[in-house]
């Protein structure tokens, strides 16, 4: 039971997002809406291969080109810690560009503010 009381800091490779905290353990769940109004398929397609592998094709049920277009929030449950930090992690370039938005057990991946000279 200690690793359901403890959090850990997700430090991604990535420098273009925020680092997220997250409670150790499995069973996760997470949110993914595509805010992408150019090419919402395209991206759409792209996140259903990270969801896919993060949390198998189970996952990917109701995350259809329809849903997308009327502003659907897709959920699915992570079985762990790493696979998390590896969807987190793969997907942090569309996180960074606005073309979607993730949450992870309630808190929404912030995209690290561009700061200037």
């Amino acid at each position: 039971m200690k690793d359901d009381l403890m959090a850990q800091i997700l430090k991604f490779p990535s420098k273009k997002i925020e680092p997220v905290t997250v409670r150790s353990g499995s069973k996760h769940r997470i949110s993914v809406e595509v805010l992408d109004d150019v090419r919402p398929r395209r991206t759409r397609w792209t996140v259903q291969f990270e969801i896919q592998e993060a949390a198998g094709r189970a996952a990917l049920k109701g995350f259809t080109d329809r849903a997308v277009a009327q502003g659907y929030r897709h959920r699915f449950q992570v079985s762990s810690t790493r696979a998390v930090r590896r969807f987190v992690a793969e997907t942090s370039g569309l996180v960074a560009a606005g073309r979607i938005a993730i949450w992870i057990d309630g808190l929404r991946v912030q995209p690290r503010v561009a700061r200037s000279a």
